[in-house]
């Protein structure tokens, strides 16, 4: 089951193509869109040989251009972005705190006024959690407990994919329910957003399974903990599943963002070419190196981070492993929405990179909503065969499972294995192995009406869907605004963890053509 099995972690990898954005001046953006020079000719750009050689006859793609056209614009909205983040949260958590705008006055009144100062506290919730704030999880149907998960069984979920199981005692009689494997994953991938404290309530006291630990970890590139996970059972002792949930892309740090679309690649030997970002934010050593194992080493160098710091790799690995001890019958599930989704796809990989053979025999899924591509072509094949029973799962026009972009020969970023694609409102499909979402670099002008179409639609039904569906799918303010943001750049609205929830719950997937 490991690809490459430990001798991939020797191959050297001695190619890259390093993107620095922080060079990038506006007159080489215009020598890109107009004189369309080789990328490896621009002082921005570092290539190894190889990579200098294949690209010298390329001329500079314009979507390589568009990518530092945003990136400047993400960059310049940086510090905006982040304290307008920090305002609209307050103002959020202040308004619902308190009952309302009627309840604000009554507490003042009362003095009582809840002001909420602690973003670490158990009831703050993020913008993600404004927008949905479910936290309950959906059963199975009993005539479904089948073994296979209901929603996704065409999306290429294993036949053995294990159930997570909850029992309680009611009275005198022994009960229980039991939940998918895609209902707790994107349940998981969407809490993961929430701090430390939020996330332990639920899953301890909501879904009453078993809170492991918060992980925030250092990415040395950017000297701070920029990665957050955590890790769950579905019960205290004998579990069946360990769960690690990657936290995404958090809709007001344009660092998270610039990081998704990013074309930096680094030659990772048998891995293939993989994205620099995604690579540092699991712990990522070097990309100066030759030597593709001493760029991400089997074990972290003793200077690799300040004391009491560690990557998220190597800490999510040593939980892993510590849980499997724990817990002798338990599978491996990983999981993550957004940038989330392109670590849990890493994950894995890396695993494999460095022949972790007995934590890769008991991977039962890889379940990924809304993830970035992560690789090349290798790297599709090596994470294919590392993780056989992943499964992406992309909605509508959500720009991010469409970035970075695949520009050959400069940047050929590709998704792999299974994905299952709701074109319609939560009407699924699955894709052939390697085939891509429409609009596959998402500014193909054909798609323009359908897009827009697609943002009106999401609109008006999501205004409307719990008049059939019911009050859990009943859409507040907060998320029928972020919904009406996609009529300015659609797409943006269809990358919402709620319409991810919604089609695990409420989806159909047509089966695979013969």
């Amino acid at each position: 089951m490991v690809a490459g099995g430990g001798g991939a972690a020797a191959k050297m990898g001695e190619e890259k193509l390093i993107i620095r954005s922080e060079k990038v001046r506006f007159i080489d953006i215009l020598s890109l869109l107009l004189l369309r020079r080789p990328i490896t000719s621009y002082h921005f750009v570092e290539a190894g040989d190889a990579t200098a050689g294949d690209l010298d006859s390329t001329p500079g793609e314009w979507f390589v251009a568009l990518t530092e056209i945003i990136q400047k614009v993400l960059a310049a909205a940086y510090y905006p972005a982040k304290y307008l983040g920090i305002a609209v949260e307050f103002l959020l958590n202040f308004v619902s705190l308190n009952g309302g705008l009627l309840g604000i006055v009554w507490n003042i009144f009362r003095c009582k006024l809840v002001i909420p100062l602690n973003r670490e506290a158990p009831n703050f919730r993020s913008m993600i959690a404004m927008i949905d704030g479910r936290t309950e999880l959906k059963p199975m149907k009993p005539a479904a407990a089948t073994g296979v998960d209901e929603d996704l069984e065409s999306g290429g979920c294993a036949d053995d994919a294990p159930l997570i199981r909850q029992q309680y005692i009611d009275g005198e009689h022994l009960l229980g329910v039991q939940y998918s494997i895609s209902e707790v994953t994107v349940m998981a991938a969407k809490i993961a957003y929430e701090n430390a404290a939020y996330i332990e309530n639920v899953v301890n006291n909501v879904w009453k399974f078993n809170f492991v630990g918060f992980y925030s970890c250092w990415n040395k590139f950017i000297g701070s903990d920029t990665t957050q996970a955590f890790v769950m059972t579905e019960r205290a002792e004998d579990a069946a599943v360990i769960m690690v949930a990657f936290r995404g892309t958090e809709p007001f740090n344009m660092q998270d963002w610039s990081t998704d679309i990013n074309l930096s690649w680094l030659d990772m030997g048998a891995m293939g070419h993989v994205h620099v970002g995604f690579l540092k934010a699991l712990g990522l050593q070097e990309v100066d190196g030759k030597d593709a194992a001493r760029a991400f080493p089997r074990d972290p160098p003793a200077t690799a981070a300040p004391r009491g710091k560690i990557a998220a790799y190597y800490k999510l690995r040593d939980v892993v492993r510590d849980q499997l001890k724990k817990h002798q019958n338990a599978r491996v599930v990983v999981t993550g929405h957004s940038l989330g989704g392109a670590l849990a796809a890493a994950f894995p990989a890396l695993l494999a990179f460095h022949g972790e053979a007995d934590v890769l025999a008991r991977l039962a899924a890889v379940h990924t909503y809304g993830q970035p591509r992560v690789g090349d072509a290798t790297f599709a094949g090596y994470f294919a065969t590392a993780a056989s029973t992943a499964v992406r799962v992309v909605y509508r026009y959500d720009i991010v499972p469409r970035v970075p972009f695949d520009i050959p020969k400069v940047a050929e970023f590709r998704h792999g294995g299974a994905c299952v694609y709701y074109d319609g409102w939560y009407a699924g499909r699955t894709l052939a192995a390697g085939e891509d979402a429409p609009n596959k670099n998402y500014f193909n002008p054909k798609y323009v009406l359908s897009m827009y179409g697609n943002a009106w639609g999401d609109l008006f039904k999501g205004m409307f869907l719990w008049v059939k569906e019911g009050k859990d799918y009943r859409e507040g303010a907060v998320s029928i605004v972020f919904r009406a943001a996609g009529l300015l750049f659609p797409g943006l609205a269809s990358h919402s963890p709620r319409d991810y929830v919604n089609a695990i719950r409420l989806g159909r997937v047509a089966p695979k053509e013969a």
